[in-house]
């Protein structure tokens, strides 16, 4: 992606009258960068996203229940019993923006570090 900065430099350059080709090779990119940046007035396209599939809440909030928030689980279910045809990515995209997904579990304990307790146990044996 191209900086706004740069875009404007490219656009500028252009209304100098700098040819297409001197400008790509000064900023190191091709000319159909160029010709983009310089039809979009040296500005960013605002885009917004749109989901291509809708998922209804309540059925999605049943699913969830029902497979006590195993997102494979709930994949599979969507797909082949509600016959919706989702990615597994954009399902894990609607549950972290619901704030559905579970908490990965930490790998270990934290104990806190106090001096003079001993924190391993001592497994020598005696003898």
């Amino acid at each position: 992606m191209i900086d706004p900065e740069m875009r404007s430099a490219i656009y500028q350059l252009h209304l100098a009258g700098m040819p297409l080709r001197q400008i790509s090779r000064q900023f190191h990119i091709s000319r159909n960068t160029v010709r983009a940046v310089i039809k979009q007035h040296g500005k960013l396209p605002q885009t917004v996203r749109t989901d291509k599939i809708h998922i209804d809440l309540e059925l999605l909030r049943r699913v969830h229940e029902e497979c006590e928030g195993w997102i494979q689980r709930m994949h599979e279910k969507l797909v082949e019993e509600e016959g919706i045809q989702v990615s597994y990515s954009t399902l894990t995209r609607l549950l972290r923006e619901l704030g559905w997904n579970k908490s990965r579990k930490t790998r270990c304990d934290r104990v806190p570090d106090e001096p003079g307790v001993e924190m391993q146990h001592d497994t020598t044996s005696i003898g």
